[in-house]
């Protein structure tokens, strides 16, 4: 089996240009399961924008909204309504912070394990599906 950081490594694949500000980890599972977990488009761009910002599982990502709705597109109605609905779904949990604080300056910051947790319970059941669609593909191909 070949190293991971061998031939397919992300900058061999996206180029030296694409990866300049850095690349994030991603499980393929996120993506196969937001019909799952009830995320809009919105919600898992918005989510894939947390997650951009979350580089140590035991720090909580505090990017600001403006910054969000900038990146994506999206007006910061948009954005923020995304945020109160991913907390209502439990995917993520906000938690204010004062002004003062030098390092948040009063940015929401944005737990994500219950996102991780979410996966977690909901794994077995994708992963099933998957496997089934797999056998049913194979069967009506033979």
């Amino acid at each position: 089996m070949k190293n991971i950081r061998e031939k397919s490594s992300v900058i061999d694949k996206w180029g030296n240009r694409s990866c300049s500000l850095g690349w994030v980890a991603i499980p393929t599972l996120l993506l196969f399961s937001q019909k799952e977990l009830k995320i809009t488009s919105s919600e898992f761009n918005v989510l894939l924008n947390l997650i951009v910002h979350w580089w140590e599982k035991s720090e909580s990502p505090f990017p600001s909204q403006g910054a969000i709705a900038y990146r994506t597109g999206l007006s910061l109605k948009t954005v923020q309504r995304s945020l109160a609905s991913l907390e209502k779904k439990k995917l993520i949990i906000k938690t204010a912070t004062p002004r003062s604080n030098m390092v948040t300056k009063g940015r929401t910051m944005y737990d994500l394990s219950p996102l991780v947790a979410e996966l977690d319970r909901v794994s077995p059941r994708i992963l099933d599906s998957m496997t089934n669609r797999r056998k049913m593909v194979i069967y009506h191909e033979e």
